[in-house]
């Protein structure tokens, strides 16, 4: 089975990279790129009841990414997540509706701070992950959140 993720980026940033993860082994790395890409991550349809994690997580904005002016961002670097499929049914709105899955610590990029679990709507603009969380098998977990 194939988890894809549709991500719009703002700009073009090496500094700035995007990890992705399944059940916290590294999948693959990328920096940004402006414009649309797409990821692919393959995972197995288990039989029995099994917790599954796909993270997005971006890392290396600073605060110097984000230009504000008069208490207005002006100018910032960020990924927008456009759509999540899993086996080729959209559930983007089951991530995107305000689901408590985006970890990061405080606010403008700082390392230090209290980690946050914050709703996600699909912007992510701190340093951080998106946990995409799922069970196997795939029939028992789309079954429950058609309910």
């Amino acid at each position: 089975m194939f988890l894809n993720l549709s991500v719009e980026f703002s700009e073009t940033n090496p500094e700035i990279f995007i990890d992705i993860l399944y059940n916290n082994n590294l999948v693959m790395t990328d920096t940004f790129s402006k414009g649309f890409k797409d990821f692919t991550v393959e995972f197995e349809d288990t039989d029995e009841h099994t917790e599954q994690c796909i993270t997005f997580t971006m890392r290396g904005k600073t605060e110097q990414h984000t230009i504000v002016e008069n208490n207005d961002i002006v100018s910032d670097v960020y990924a927008m997540i456009k759509n999540i499929t899993i086996d080729e049914i959209d559930v983007t709105d089951l991530y995107t509706e305000g689901a408590l899955c985006y970890h990061h610590l405080g606010s403008n990029n700082k390392q230090n701070g209290p980690m946050i679990i914050d709703e996600f709507y699909g912007f992510v603009g701190f340093n951080g992950d998106v946990k995409l969380e799922f069970t196997t098998p795939m029939w028992q977990w789309f079954n429950s959140k058609c309910s």
